[in-house]
Parts: C-alpha cells; sequence; structure tokens
C-alpha cells in the first residue's frame, strides 16, 4: 500500500475520531496528516510502496 494512502486514511480516521468527541486535538492531527498525504500524491513521491 503505497505511503500517501496510508497517510490519507490514517488522518481521515483521527479527523472522524475527533469530531466524534474524543478531542480537537484529532481533528488538527488528523487534518495534517490527511494533507500531507494530499501534498504527496501532488509532488510525486506518494508512488513508492510502504517499507521500499
Amino acid at each position: 500500500m503505497a505511503l500517501w494512502l496510508v497517510l490519507i486514511i490514517a488522518g481521515l480516521v483521527l479527523l472522524v475520531l475527533g469530531l466524534a468527541g474524543l478531542g480537537q486535538f484529532f481533528i488538527y492531527v488528523g487534518l495534517i496528516v490527511a494533507v500531507v498525504g494530499v501534498v504527496l500524491v501532488f509532488v510525486g513521491r506518494g508512488n513508492r510502496p510502504v517499507g521500499r
């Protein structure tokens, strides 16, 4: 699985946890992680599989 996909999924999960009432911290971390994943896609570095 590509790193950018892992980052986007993790970011969305954290965002949902934050919106579910577990804390505003999760919202910010989720947004940051999701944005980093999207930036990796646009930069072109997200096409490498995880662990390689």
